[in-house]
């Protein structure tokens, strides 16, 4: 199963409303696509990325789609109040039934001066925030309703109805075994724990244990992929990430260069990062997507792309949906 996660990438020389331009045309033709559903994505205080409102872009764009999921990957829940969370998460659930979930995470998405601006209670919380957070979407699908000695009984997450799908992001096998305890569906951010993807889903399997919002468990990983006609198209046009993630190596987040800039960038750098992510041809990128969720026992891969154009965002998502189609209707090989 594929999905794409998008955190609406600023480029030099064009605006935040660019940015957010573009996931709304990126999103409109996964659409057409067979991925099943688009994430967005919640930073702030950086000059990279524009999506700092993750639930106003999962409105915007499920009003503009017919039929693909729309996401969060994630929403920092220690931003916010986890009654409000569950009454927006309600809201766009009856209103796009069944297509709407919440991926959330235990950080803030912010420096710490940012941080303490949005004036949340920190992460140490998390835990209590998301038994609430689950408690008034369960009160609210009738599915458990509040006990007479909750201390939210009276209290409605409004309106009711099903609840949205709800997973949990991590990075590490302790907050993956945690998701599995809590019995969420689980995203792992290989983008920002390359190669941490299989520990982490084992101590999710070790530790899961059902819950109305997820029966059996169910993990998807984060990559960060790119495809093109040939290996060294897709690594010219990888020149931008590779450039970033240089910056990013040195505590600077600023908007990501044109292929060009990024090439020159790279040229004159003294120490290159080492290589993040699945890039090359549509048929490598396929093969190293289904090699990556057999070893990891993955059922779903979530496919961030950040290109100079939107073109060759859009066309590599297309050559991998393509190609991953051509391997599944390959016969299979017989021994010899």
């Amino acid at each position: 199963m594929l999905s794409i996660l998008d955190p609406s990438p600023i480029f030099k020389g064009r605006s935040a409303a660019d940015a957010l331009k573009e996931t709304r045309a990126l999103a409109a033709a996964a659409d057409t696509m067979s991925y099943r559903s688009y994430w967005v994505q919640e930073h702030h205080n950086a000059s990279s990325f524009a999506g700092t409102t993750p639930e106003i872009l999962m409105a915007d764009l499920a009003a503009r789609t017919e039929r693909i999921t729309l996401g969060s990957g994630g929403i920092m829940l220690p931003n916010y109040s986890p009654l409000k969370v569950a009454e927006w998460g309600q809201t766009l659930n009856q209103l796009y039934p069944g297509r709407i979930e919440i991926g959330l995470g235990r950080a803030t998405g912010a420096d710490p001066r940012a941080s303490a601006a949005l004036l949340g209670p920190g992460g140490e919380t998390f835990p209590t925030m998301l038994r609430m957070l689950m408690d008034w979407m369960l009160d609210a699908s009738g599915a458990v309703p509040f006990p007479t000695d909750h201390r939210a009984r009276g209290i409605a997450a409004n309106p009711a109805g099903d609840n949205p799908g709800l997973w949990m992001l991590c990075s590490s096998p302790g907050s993956a075994a945690f998701a599995g305890q809590m019995g969420l569906k689980l995203a792992f951010a290989d983008f920002l724990n390359p190669g941490g993807a299989k520990a982490a889903l084992d101590a999710y399997h070790d530790a899961f244990e059902p819950s109305p919002f997820c029966h059996k468990p169910y993990t998807g990983i984060g990559l960060v992929t790119l495809a093109a006609d040939t290996d060294e198209e897709a690594n010219r046009l990888a020149a931008p990430i590779r450039a970033w993630a240089l910056g990013r190596g040195a505590g600077q987040f600023h908007p990501y260069l044109s292929v060009a800039e990024a090439e020159s960038a790279l040229d004159a750098a003294p120490l290159i990062p080492p290589e993040r992510g699945i890039i090359g041809s549509a048929d490598a990128v396929a093969r190293s997507l289904i090699e990556t969720a057999t070893e990891t026992r993955a059922n779903e891969l979530f496919l961030l792309t950040i290109t100079d154009s939107l073109k060759t965002r859009i066309r590599s998502y297309a050559l991998i949906e393509a190609a991953m189609a051509a391997l599944s209707e390959a016969p299979a090989a017989q021994p010899g």
